[in-house]
């Protein structure tokens, strides 16, 4: 009869190995399923990041950060925010950033550039991200039509996964 107590040596590496496996997932920072690798045309490839935040008016908003890479070199890193219908973004107007109480700065509205509905937002906000030092949550502020300036916040895990994105190639 083959059963593992006749085996005591193959039972404790068995058991050594799963404990092993058990604590490496346990304490392993978690995965961003949200960051996607996507080919492009040639050795050009685009990571991108998506998100649904809310405004301060509980307004949703996909939020997607994405960066095109070809042959290891970044061309270009945007964010583009996507309002649901009805909403009418004002172009050109730079996006502003801060982080508490301490501006950040402001990204170029590249909207014109881009043929995107009037519903959307796009920014070059490659300078931006790389003045991200922690996860602390950011605020994110532009201007909506017939509407005070809207306050997009975005949480620690979020930027946690854009400082990540900023890292990927």
């Amino acid at each position: 009869m083959n059963n593992l107590s006749t085996k005591p040596s193959l039972f404790k590496v068995l058991t050594i190995i799963s404990l092993c496996l058990y604590l490496i997932l346990a304490i392993s920072a978690p995965a961003f399923a949200s960051i996607h690798k996507y080919p492009e045309a040639g050795d050009r490839v685009m990571f991108r990041s998506v998100q649904s935040l809310r405004d301060t008016d509980e307004k949703a908003w996909q939020v997607v950060l994405y960066k095109r890479v070809k042959s290891g070199v970044v061309n270009s890193f945007n964010l583009r925010l996507v309002g649901f219908p009805g909403i009418e973004m004002q172009h050109p107007v730079p996006l502003k950033f801060a982080a508490g109480n301490r501006e950040i700065g402001t990204a170029k509205d590249i909207w014109n550039e881009s043929g995107l509905p009037i519903n959307v937002g796009e920014y070059d906000v490659k300078s931006i991200i790389t003045k991200l030092d922690s996860n602390r949550h950011l605020r994110l502020n532009f201007p909506v039509k017939n509407q005070k300036e809207t306050e997009l916040l975005v949480p620690p895990f979020a930027v946690r996964e854009w400082r990540l994105l900023l890292d990927r190639n």
